[in-house]
């Protein structure tokens, strides 16, 4: 289903007249729609909170915001609402429930493989459902967007990161991972997930994904070794004991590699002082960083 008929009827509007209209006439705010995708995966169906602010006009920028293993979606959404309002933003915010999308596969590993390990059609991945939403909104709703903004936190994180180095065709001008778990290294020769190894990245595509922008947000007083909900395997451990050391990490190895390739390198890394696994504190962040 599409955004409710208010939400739509605010945008017909907009195309008569490109100017900003007032929220009592209107169903403006929180609200939620269910995205089915007949190409991609209609069979797991994707709810989409969102939020609309009270200046929204044609211009708005559209802002995803991933969550983390909570999928907690609406909490999310909740978060931004005080940034939508400042910044005119239409935020959206897609809920990979636990019915329809269970594990790590299914989510923060974006869907590409199947259980068997078998690489699926691109269009079936769960970063691609990311593009399917954005054109539904923008020709629904009759929006000039051409781009939209990418924030991810924790397994959010996760899925923004990887979503660059598989998928830096996409749309997005600006992508930011705050706080991922663990990462899929920009190293050919380690078998994926932990690496690039039997996917289709090459050196090409490399060099694509570091011409994108791109920023990584790491919690400086995230470094608890023992937290609860970090990956503990012998890969990640490899990467560093905690979030911001395998953060900073990764950035290393891939500004590293970007220069071997000799390719540009857009990345970003920055670090907020005092912030530990806390979602609001990095979206206060990125909100900075975001138009």
């Amino acid at each position: 289903m599409p955004i409710p008929k208010a939400v739509c009827l605010l945008f017909l509007l907009f195309v008569l007249c490109d100017t900003p209209c007032q929220a009592e006439q209107l169903n403006l705010g929180s609200g939620e729609f269910t995205f089915v995708d007949p190409e991609g995966n209609p069979d797991r169906p994707i709810r989409v909170f969102y939020y609309c602010p009270r200046r929204i006009n044609r211009d708005s920028s559209v802002v995803f915001v991933i969550h983390g293993k909570n999928r907690n979606a609406d909490g999310y959404r909740d978060t931004w609402i005080k940034y939508a309002e400042q910044k005119n933003l239409l935020v959206l915010c897609p809920q990979f429930s636990r019915e329809h999308y269970p594990n790590s596969r299914h989510f923060n590993l974006g869907y590409m493989f199947s259980s068997k390990g078998e690489l699926r059609d691109k269009k079936k991945w769960s970063f691609y459902a990311i593009e399917r939403i954005f054109d539904q909104v923008v020709e629904d709703n009759r929006l000039k967007a051409k781009q939209y903004s990418i924030y991810g936190h924790s397994g959010g994180g996760q899925f923004v990161h990887r979503m660059v180095l598989f998928l830096p065709e996409a749309r997005f001008n600006l992508a930011i991972a705050a706080n991922p778990g663990w990462y899929t290294m920009p190293q050919l020769d380690i078998a994926h997930p932990y690496g690039l190894e039997n996917t289709e990245v090459d050196s090409d595509q490399l060099k694509k994904a570091f011409g994108r922008r791109f920023g990584l947000l790491l919690g400086g007083a995230d470094t608890d070794p023992n937290h609860e909900s970090l990956r503990k395997t012998p890969e990640a451990m490899q990467q560093g004991p905690h979030r911001l050391s395998r953060g900073q990490e990764y950035f290393r190895q891939s500004r590293a590699l970007a220069k071997q390739l000799r390719t540009k390198f857009k990345w970003q890394i920055a670090i907020v002082p005092g912030a530990g696994h806390s979602n609001s504190k990095m979206s206060a962040a990125a909100a900075r960083i975001i138009r």
